[in-house]
């Protein structure tokens, strides 16, 4: 095969070298996790710019979200972002927090019959800088995934496509794969899959403290073992009057 031929797989993503790492900056075809030891980790020195990334995850709110946030608040910046079908209501308060505008989030809810559909529209629509979707309802084939990949790599939009654990076996053209799991004070990764290099990378990066102390079980919280102050405290004895009391005493 010419070398000519070869290049030309290679800059197109559609041959990656084994061997051959190829780093790109954040204003080329990666953006900083916000994690160092991850964006370390990935060959890329960071998160896709664009394409479908694969977290798999068996429970939602283990931590998965606070890995994308840093990068999200940046993208959202020039162009909103879309919720396709998130397990739970995405909070307004919460999101603004980590810099993201109530105004710049869409919530698309589609039948499961749909939702494949909906997903490539939004991806290959160009609106959006990422798309968030769950997919624990419905399992799409190797074919269905390629075209999401290819619509997010059209509309220049970073699909972060959120799928349940067995999923792991199947062939996925994404080019990045993490398993997450989450913990009560940090989250463990493993890297399945990453363009530019071999995969297997694990790392544990501690989750927000704020939000670790907020799900806190109750009778977890900190309390004061001792009182701030004692109280004043009138006792009255049966029949008669404390020192302190002016009030008559009613005899039966």
């Amino acid at each position: 095969m010419p070398s000519k031929t070869l290049e030309q797989l290679i800059n197109r993503q559609q041959l990656w070298p084994a061997k051959q790492r190829r780093r790109h900056t954040v204003g080329g075809q990666s953006n900083a996790t916000g994690f160092a030891p991850l964006d370390r980790a990935l060959h890329q020195g960071g998160w896709p710019s664009s394409g479908s990334s694969e977290f798999l995850c068996d429970t939602p709110g283990v931590g998965e979200l606070e890995l994308v946030m840093p990068t999200l608040s940046q993208l959202n910046r020039d162009r909103p972002i879309a919720w396709l079908n998130p397990p739970y209501l995405p909070f307004a308060p919460g999101l603004a927090q980590h810099g993201l505008a109530a105004r710049q989030q869409w919530l698309i809810h589609a039948h499961r019959q749909h939702q494949l559909w909906a997903a490539e529209e939004a991806l290959r629509s160009g609106v959006f800088c990422a798309l968030l979707s769950w997919s624990a309802n419905c399992s799409p084939n190797d074919k269905q995934l390629r075209r999401l990949h290819l619509a997010a790599r059209e509309g220049h939009c970073w699909h972060l496509h959120f799928r349940p654990s067995r999923c792991q076996p199947q062939a996925s053209p994404a080019p990045l794969r993490v398993q997450v799991e989450g913990g009560p004070r940090d989250i463990k990764l493993v890297i399945l899959k990453q363009y530019g290099g071999h995969a297997g990378q694990q790392l544990t990066l501690p989750r927000n403290k704020q939000l670790t102390e907020a799900q806190r079980p109750v009778n977890e919280w900190p309390t004061n073992t001792n009182p701030r102050r004692r109280l004043a405290v009138n006792l009255h004895v049966a029949g008669r009057p404390s020192a302190s009391s002016s009030h008559p005493v009613i005899r039966s």
